[in-house]
């Protein structure tokens, strides 16, 4: 492979041999020769280039720069991506990075503009240099062809400058080219040479400034194209911190035989699956059924019926349209799209690849783990299935030595550069692979390449970034050759918002006949009684305890947590056996939520009323035969109705009603419009009849007219001019922020006993002691010292609790930004949060 597509400069063209560069150093005083170092970044990239099928990427990237001669700019990319990886390091030629880290008696003093020890900026000088002269000179290219290969040379530069630091904005690094430091680098470096280095070739801070003025001007503004690029520099960054790290764990830490993410259990999960006996009922439905000509329905299907045809459905039109790039699963609530995108996702990748699956909150990927190794009960495929995000312990490797230096690195490596074949995560972490600008973001970003990503429950995004989101997705499944599958039942139709919707496909290419059908559309009445009055607490008290009386799992949502925890005292004053009574608000842990839910997910209890705040909504895999709900967004209310009479055995119910204002929750979300929420009796006709298209028809017509036609900062063609072409990461990771920031809270850790489902009892006090001790070991090796945080972590999020920033907060010990109080206990009633108390102790939870 080495020999067929990848060529390597001689290092003698840039480096004097005869003068020794080293750069890493051992404990035990061994050195590495810089070539040395090379080398060994070398062979990893040759091994993740091809297994990541990296030459697919750059070819598709020339055709969509738009090269005349795309074969010589095929090529000139591979130069530029493994001379990337060669030169990163080349900057360590710095006399006082050899003098003073390296300990190189050959080297002595300064060089005047160079800081300090600083190698990233030399390496990216040096790497400019070179390859500017090879794309001034290649004539196979024509002028504008060389000319967009000068800005991939300048970006690739800009790449190798922030290799050991976060991202920042190309004009960040563009102003610090044209600084008088690197005037006074480049004069030096022309007439004075550094000591072991050959010489530019060509670079002058002339050429330099001149070219940062015609940066992002080279071509026309385009969404699709500049996307495209954005995500090229994040490949380019994953793929050289990838190999730098790979190579100095070689060298460092002796670890030689390394994993990079590629096929290794897919087809395993393949065969189990299509072993299992969901599989095989489907399978007999259609053989037995599925092809009878059916051109209406009778009503009489039954819901496993229904799902089945779902089913084939969308595997039917996958295998009519293999080549798209997003995938729209559109079904109704209960019709098992969670088993319809596994099996989607394994036809996609029947040759490598690996899944992401990608739910909105943690709990949900908690939950989801737990169904697919029910699926998939082989220990070796549960290994497999790995959830990925900051509460969760890094998972290490069976049939290892824990107590080993290569059993930590190994799994520390595989965290970091996502070397799992299934994964579970959230959208806050997925975005964070996509956007955010700390290298420990960009690091698993190769993995994209091939791989299937699954995005559910997408109308929890917030929906003033919906077009960026769906121009980057697309951008970046077109790039890397992955496949998106987003789904949910009231899935926006963000095709709308891509200018070319080639590439884009439904699955279900008449989803009403589903949505319209009694099993789905009758699933659940709805009542509207209780919206033709004003509500008070008092009111729907006196509705649920009579609805308590015949009825025995009710659900009631409220949209803030104080309205929840008010309605909760209220109840738990009222009856007398509080035992059935139970309350989830955004108050809860993880740990708290589950010793709820668990019960009434298994059918443990007979009866139960279950009060709690949004976080019950999407996803959340409980099975309640009435509901009252407070109402807020349409998407909301249909989300919250897939957790009643979930199963189809009973009669379901809903009520809804109008109490606190939703506005004031759901800020700047262009669905709380009173004309699109159910204040509106066309809005409650379409909930009724399912016909969300033409809700998001509406929703989508306000967007346009209220964002996206404007032409100020905050409009699309501004973003994508001024920060997307110009390859301001800060000010793109800020825009797609999902969350946004709250400046306002802070976290806490409230140290109780506690016991988990199995048993095991953990004391916060206890856990808290042993993450400070951690932190205070400076001996512990790094990765060893890194798995062992993430498994204190782990268990120290039982106990962490956000609250409203309190100057005035007296608490026992802190951490950085963490805040401990001891005796955690006192504020708990009943396994409750005490508000009232914690309000007298001058500490206010966030309200939402």
């Amino acid at each position: 492979m080495e020999k067929e597509i990848l060529s390597f400069i001689d290092l003698k063209t840039v480096l004097n041999p005869e003068v020794p560069v080293y750069a890493h150093t051992r404990d035990d005083g061994t050195m590495e020769l810089l070539e040395e170092h090379v080398e060994r970044c070398r062979k990893h990239f040759c091994r993740i280039y091809e297994e990541k099928e990296i030459d697919n990427i750059l070819r598709r990237y020339c055709r969509q720069m738009k090269f005349h001669n795309l074969p010589a700019a095929r090529k000139q990319m591979r130069n530029l991506f493994i001379h990337m990886v060669v030169f990163h390091d080349f900057g360590k030629i710095n006399p006082e990075f050899q003098e003073i880290k390296m300990k190189n008696t050959m080297f002595h003093g300064t060089y005047e503009g160079i800081s300090g020890t600083e190698h990233s900026l030399l390496s990216a000088i040096i790497y400019l240099d070179y390859f500017w002269a090879e794309a001034e000179c290649d004539q196979e290219l024509e002028k504008e062809d060389r000319r967009l290969l000068k800005k991939v040379v300048f970006e690739m530069s800009f790449v190798i400058a922030r290799h050991h630091s976060n991202f920042c904005s190309l004009q960040d690094y563009a102003e610090r080219l044209c600084s008088g430091e690197v005037q006074c680098l480049l004069e030096n470096l022309s007439r004075n040479p550094l000591y072991g280095y050959v010489g530019l070739r060509c670079l002058t801070w002339k050429k330099v400034t001149a070219f940062r003025k015609s940066y992002g001007k080279i071509q026309k503004a385009d969404y699709g194209r500049d996307a495209g690029t954005f995500f090229l520099c994040r490949l380019a960054y994953s793929l050289l911190v990838c190999c730098d790290y790979y190579a100095a764990a070689d060298f460092i830490s002796g670890v030689h035989k390394m994993y990079y993410g590629s096929e290794r259990q897919m087809d395993r999960f393949r065969q189990r699956y299509c072993e299992s006996e969901l599989m095989k009922s489907i399978r007999a439905y259609e053989r037995d059924r599925y092809e009878v000509p059916q051109s209406e329905f009778t009503g009489n299907e039954t819901m496993n019926e229904l799902r089945s045809r779902i089913f084939l459905d969308a595997e039917r039109t996958l295998a009519k349209y293999p080549d798209e790039s997003i995938y729209f699963m559109e079904a109704p609530t209960g019709s098992g799209k969670s088993n319809m995108a596994v099996n989607l996702s394994f036809h996609i990748m029947e040759q490598a690849g690996k899944l992401f699956y990608i739910y909105p909150f943690n709990t949900l990927v908690e939950q989801n783990r737990n169904n697919l190794e029910d699926l998939f009960p082989d220990r070796q495929l549960q290994q497999d299935i790995v959830v990925v995000n900051s509460i969760t312990p890094v998972r290490g490797m069976e049939n290892q030595d824990e107590d080993s230096t290569d059993y930590y690195e190994k799994a520390l490596l595989d965290r970091q550069f996502l070397n799992y074949p299934f994964i579970l995560t959230t959208h806050v972490s997925f975005f964070n692979l996509l956007f955010g600008t700390r290298k420990e973001d960009l690091f698993g970003f190769v993995q994209l390449s091939g791989a299937v990503a699954v995005l559910d429950e997408i109308q929890s995004y917030r929906n003033s970034i919906w077009k960026e989101m769906i121009i980057f997705l697309k951008a970046c499944a077109e790039l890397m050759g992955m496949k998106v599958i987003i789904m949910s039942a009231t899935l926006p139709n963000l095709e709308l918002f891509c200018d070319n919707s080639a590439g884009i496909r439904y699955l279900l290419e008449d989803s009403r006949k589903y949505f319209s059908h009694p099993v789905f559309k009758n699933r659940v009445r709805i009542s509207w009684e209780l919206l033709r009055e004003k509500m008070t607490l008092e009111k729907l008290k006196a509705h649920v305890l009579e609805t308590c009386r015949t009825e025995k799992k009710v659900l009631v949502e409220f949209i803030k947590k104080s309205t929840a925890m008010a309605f909760y005292q209220m109840m738990c004053e009222t009856e007398d056996d509080r035992e059935w009574v139970k309350c989830i608000t955004g108050d809860d842990s993880m740990w708290e939520r589950e010793q709820i839910l668990k019960p009434i997910r298994e059918n443990q209890t007979d009866k139960v009323l279950l009060i709690a705040t949004q976080v019950i909504e999407a996803g959340v895999d409980i099975d309640m035969d009435v509901g009252y709900k407070d109402i807020s967004r349409l998407d909301s209310e249909e989300q919250f109705m897939g957790r009643i009479n979930r199963s189809c055995k009973k009669d379901g119910l809903v009520y809804f009603f109008d109490l606190d204002q939703a506005n004031h929750i759901y800020r700047d979300d262009y669905r709380m419009d009173d004309s699109l929420t159910l204040k509106s009796e066309s809005m409650q006709k379409l909930l009724q009849e399912k016909t969300f298209p033409e809700y998001y028809h509406k929703v989508m017509e306000i967007m346009k007219n209220n964002r996206y036609e404007s032409t100020g900062k905050e409009g699309i063609d501004s973003f994508f001019t001024e920060e997307v072409k110009q390859l301001d990461y800060p000010a793109v990771e800020k825009r797609m922020q999902l969350i946004e920031e709250d400046r306002w809270s802070m976290d806490i850790v409230l140290c109780r006993e506690i016991e988990l489902a199995d048993g095991t009892l953990l004391n916060g006090k206890e856990v808290w002691d042993e993450y400070k001790d951690l932190l205070k070991n400076l001996s512990m090796p790094y990765a060893e010292k890194q798995i062992r945080l993430s498994e204190v972590r782990s268990r120290l999020s039982y106990f962490i609790y956000q609250i409203k920033k309190n100057y005035n907060l007296i608490y026992t010990d802190q951490i950085g930004e963490l805040y401990c109080i001891e005796n955690g206990e006192q504020y708990f009633v009943n396994g409750k949060l005490d508000r009232e108390k914690l309000e007298e102790d001058g500490m206010l939870f966030l309200d939402l």
